[in-house]
């Protein structure tokens, strides 16, 4: 009897697995372009035009510093603009505001160059927890213009510490 059992166990267990396996979904085939979900501080990513480029947002609240990291296709290798800022363009009361980031180079941007810019600013990171802001990132990458959704994490748990705090406040458009 207890042999009888065993058996029947045995079959059970073996038909349980297959049966998961069949339900699960098939992952999807991985893409070319594929890309981390994180950058190189742990910021969100950004999909600048169709991923020819990536924007990496890290953001301080403790320090009020906001920085885009102006990424390649993979998110990888940093990549230096000749713009002296980028802009966020947001709304505050239902008024429009501007905010400027400062280019802040680093060591491996080439002279008169750089591939991050930032802002200490509360009223910016006010901004972007406020409904209906919308908040979007303007910037022009060689010829090519672009405007991008900034989509901000209400986790706070990945946010990466910046430590240099350049750029100026708010100018009304």
């Amino acid at each position: 009897m207890i042999r009888v059992i065993l058996m029947s166990v045995s079959l059970v267990l073996m038909v349980i697995p297959s049966a998961v396996h069949a339900q699960s979904p098939v992952p999807p085939a991985a893409s070319k372009s594929a890309h981390p979900v994180h950058g190189p501080h742990e910021g969100e990513l950004l999909e600048i035009g169709n991923e020819e480029f990536h924007a990496e947002v890290v953001v301080d609240e403790t320090k009020k510093l906001f920085a885009i990291y102006v990424l390649d296709a993979q998110a990888k290798s940093y990549v230096a603009l000749d713009a002296p800022f980028l802009a966020i363009n947001m709304k505050l009361a239902n008024k429009p505001v501007q905010f400027k980031l400062k280019a802040a180079p680093q060591t491996t941007d080439k002279a008169g160059s750089s591939s991050c810019f930032q802002l200490t600013s509360p009223e910016l990171i006010h901004g972007l927890h406020a409904n209906g802001s919308d908040p979007k990132l303007s910037l022009k990458i060689g010829k090519k213009s672009y405007v991008v959704k900034v989509a901000h994490d209400h986790d706070h748990s990945g946010h990466k510490h910046a430590t240099q705090s350049q750029g100026s406040g708010p100018q009304k458009r």
